[in-house]
């Protein structure tokens, strides 16, 4: 009986009450007794018969077989009207039998009037006296004689009973709430859980369900009593429905064990799909059963959500990663372009290979170039992120287009040289002498396309041309710039040519292991082309060559200088002939505030040639006390400087009502740098290494300078002392570590003595450097890190500038190791330096 339901025990109990209450009317005589009824009909029946019998025998009859046949037809005709009566016989009163009805051989002689329910006597008078008796045989009224009418009613109440009642429960449990049973504080509880909380009966239908779940599954709580959990369309992560037997519920409803962290899914009628973290407690029943489970549903669908975007941002950025790496592992052929020149050109001069002054002049012109170049093309490496996220910047300003194209060609001379083919520039109608672009950007495009078609050229030679076109249906006219790079290359497929513009891409898997590239330079081309209102297209004939065709806005050329075939051929002489031209300026102060005294002492030579008045500042703040005690007209400040920086002075000038040009010196070359320095007060900025002939440009604007052409010439031979032995402090040993190390302002007249005394205390700042490192003061050493970085590019000792760089990060970041490291190359580097010998000249300069 344990193992029944309480569904049956209900029913069989209310069974038992019925049947109970039937008894005792039974026993009260409250139920009508049927066989009661019947023995009394057969014994009317009977007396009946006995009645009519002596009425027939009290007539007057003389002839007794008369009397009998008429008894005989009248016992005939009762057993024919009475199917229950089988048998009628008249005995006399001898014991004879007088006529039967019947099959009457059964009659049981002993038989009396009182005698069982099946066989009943009755006696027969004639005249007054006992003529005999009449015997009637029934059926019995039971078959079975134990299972009595009562018995029978008992039974089938009984058993009609509990079915009814056990299906009437079961049917009116189904609708009922069980959680009604449950105390209003424990589901006031329930409904303040964050998560959703089910019960679960033995069946798995749900019980009870709190608001949460109601809540995330769009169904009230109340209308989900009574159904299967199982019935709901629960799903796995790869979205196929999981059977009724294997959700964790019926799995501990089975075995009694708790289940914890099943992920599954539900989508709800907004075709939404949840995630839940699915955990089950069984809860147990009598004699060790499981009565239910109390299943938890924990929502982590926003978690799963983002769980999938950081996969797919992994992935993402894994891709962006292997881009990136394939880019710098492909990078050399950019950035070796100019490396070729710079390296090839200073080792020449290094080794005396020159025959004349003017093919010095020739090498330095071609070194300036190329490291300006490769100084561009590292800050637009570095500008990349800006490309790939679509943030380009760009501007439009006056720009000398035909000089930009002139000078690129010129550095990309050596590797047309190298490569034995030939590189030139053709006018053939006559350009403004300004357009409206982005010179940078310009820049890139064209060495970009020029170092392509260098690269898969192997004879003959790449021609650029200019020309000027009319913008199609623009409003106002447009004019656009025309540049075409051909080269008889090996010239690309007509199903490969959109192919080529792709990031990383090259025509041909081929083309990447036989002439190396990235395949980057035509994609970033295209973009700034575009970015600039034009764009790049191709025409390719494969085995003959290449064109690229780059069209760029130019703007309204209307009041603008136009310049014929023939004068634009003559703007490479031109060009050369800026870097000799002498500047003029009125009279005016400049001071000049940088924490480095080589710097200062650099540029106090150069605006003092150009007769301008110099005031020094080494910090910020006496920057402040010299323009409150002196008439300044214009300021250069160096932006990284100990005690006060440039900004915060410069903040401070400009909220006093210092309303004269203020230029920032740094050597910060990043692009989105300008923006910093504007928001600071700063009028413009100049870089370090500082370019001696920008530097003037720029003053003349803000101080009226103006350039007086003058006839290059010959810079004069470096006297047998300005290339000496290094100092004193250098072993043959440390020699041997590398090349002298000489600075390009060695054979400046009035310069060299500035390099001459970086040179000389350079051993010292060591020395002052090793002892900081002993003590482990690291503010201390970046500062001298910090002075070395600028100074030695300043005063033309370029190999200080990327170690003394990375001394500075390193003693930030207190990296004992790395510091002892850098120390040491940097003393190495001081051995292998030559301080240019102080002559005459310098001594009459000093005076």
């Amino acid at each position: 009986m344990k193992g029944l339901s309480s569904r049956f025990h209900l029913a069989l109990g209310l069974s038992l009450l019925i049947v109970s209450v039937m008894l005792v009317a039974l026993h009260l005589g409250l139920v009508p007794d049927r066989d009661a009824a019947v023995r009394d009909g057969r014994l009317a029946l009977a007396e009946s018969l006995a009645m009519s019998s002596t009425m027939l025998l009290d007539q007057q009859n003389e002839d007794e077989d008369a009397d009998t046949s008429r008894l005989a037809r009248l016992m005939a005709f009762a057993v024919r009207r009475n199917p229950t009566l089988l048998s009628v016989g008249l005995r006399r009163a001898d014991g004879s039998l007088a006529a039967t009805t019947g099959d009457h051989s059964t009659w049981r002689t002993a038989a009396t009037l009182a005698s069982n329910e099946t066989q009943i006597t009755v006696p027969i008078a004639q005249g007054g006296d006992n003529w005999g008796r009449a015997e009637l045989r029934f059926e019995p009224l039971h078959a079975n004689a134990w299972f009595t009418p009562s018995l029978q009613l008992i039974a089938t109440v009984s058993l009609s009973c509990f079915g009814l009642f056990y299906l009437y429960l079961w049917r009116m449990l189904r609708h009922l709430d069980p959680s009604s049973v449950v105390p209003g504080r424990v589901r006031t509880a329930f409904d303040t859980l964050a998560e959703g909380v089910v019960v679960v009966d033995a069946k798995g239908r749900i019980v009870l369900a709190n608001r949460a779940f109601g809540e995330v599954t769009d169904v009230a709580g109340a209308a989900l009593v009574g159904r299967r959990a199982s019935a709901m369309p629960w799903t796995n992560a790869a979205r196929a429905r999981i059977h009724a037997d294997d959700m964790p519920w019926m799995l501990s409803l089975t075995d009694g064990q708790p289940r914890h962290n099943a992920l599954m899914y539900l989508e709800t009628r907004q075709r939404r799909r949840l995630a839940f973290m699915v955990n089950c407690s069984p809860v147990p029943g009598a004699a060790g059963t499981t009565a239910g489970v109390l299943v938890s549903f924990d929502d982590v669908t926003e978690l799963e959500e983002k769980e999938i975007e950081l996969r797919l941002a992994r992935d993402e950025a894994d891709a962006a990663n292997r881009a990136k790496s394939d880019f710098l592992a492909n990078m050399s052929h950019e950035i070796r372009t100019p490396m070729n020149a710079i390296l090839g050109y200073t080792e020449l001069m290094r080794r005396g290979y020159r025959t004349s002054a003017a093919e010095a002049a020739k090498y330095i012109e071609i070194i300036h170039g190329s490291g300006r170049h490769l100084l561009e093309l590292i800050n637009d490496i570095l500008d990349l992120s800006k490309v790939e996220a679509g943030r380009l910047e760009v501007e439009r300003i006056a720009c000398e287009a035909h000089i930009v194209v002139r000078d690129v060609v010129r550095s990309m001379q050596v590797k047309a040289e190298e490569k034995g083919v030939s590189l030139r520039v053709e006018f053939p109608q006559a350009l403004p002498a300004t357009v409206l672009t982005d010179p940078s950007r310009l820049r890139q495009i064209v060495t970009n396309l020029i170092g392509n078609g260098l690269k898969f050229t192997r004879s003959g030679g790449v021609t650029v041309s200019l020309r000027l076109l009319d913008a199609p249906a623009s409003l106002p006219p447009q004019r656009l710039l025309a540049i075409d790079i051909a080269d008889t290359g090996i010239g690309v497929a007509a199903d490969k040519l959109a192919l080529i513009f792709e990031p990383f891409v090259q025509a041909e898997a081929s083309t990447t292991r036989m002439f190396g590239g990235t395949g980057l330079g035509l994609t970033i081309s295209r973009r700034f082309a575009r970015a600039l209102g034009g764009d790049i297209t191709v025409s390719s004939v494969p085995g003959q060559g290449s064109t690229f065709h780059v069209t760029l806005e130019a703007g309204a050329t209307d009041g603008f200088e136009w310049l014929s075939p023939e004068q634009l051929d003559r703007t490479q002489e031109a060009a050369r002939a800026i870097e000799s031209a002498v500047w003029r300026f009125p009279t005016a102060r400049v001071l000049v505030v940088d924490d480095g005294p080589e710097n200062r002492q650099l540029v106090r030579l150069v605006l003092e040639a150009a007769g301008l008045d110099v005031v020094e500042a080494e910090h910020g703040g006496v920057a402040l006390e010299r323009v409150a005690g002196e008439a300044i007209d214009l300021v250069l400040m160096d932006v990284q400087m100990p005690v006060m920086d440039g900004y915060a002075a410069t903040r401070v000038l400009r909220q006093r009502g210092f309303d004269r040009p203020v230029l920032a010196l740094t050597a910060n070359a990043m692009k989105g740098f300008e923006k910093e320095i504007e928001a600071a007060g700063f009028s413009g900025y100049l870089t370090k290494p500082v370019d001696i002939d920008g530097m003037l440009a720029q003053l003349a604007q803000h101080l009226g300078g103006t350039r007086e052409e003058s006839v290059p010439t010959a810079p004069p031979e470096a006297p047998s002392s300005a290339v000496v032995s290094p100092p004193a402090s250098a072993s043959p040993t440390a020699l041997q570590a590398g090349p002298p190390i000489h600075s390009r302002l060695a054979e400046h007249p009035r310069l060299r003595r500035v390099a001459r005394s970086f040179g000389l205390q350079l051993p010292g700042k060591l020395h002052t450097m090793g002892q900081a490192m002993e003590r482990r003061d690291f503010a201390e050493l970046a500062a001298l890190a910090h002075w070395l970085k600028g100074a030695g590019g300043t005063v033309g000792f370029d190999d200080f500038f990327e170690p003394a760089l990375r001394l500075e990060q390193f003693a930030q970041a207190g990296d004992v190791a790395a510091v002892d490291r850098s120390l040491a190359n940097l003393r190495n580097l001081c051995d292998r330096l030559v301080v240019p010998v102080e002559d005459e000249a310098d001594v009459v300069g000093a005076a």
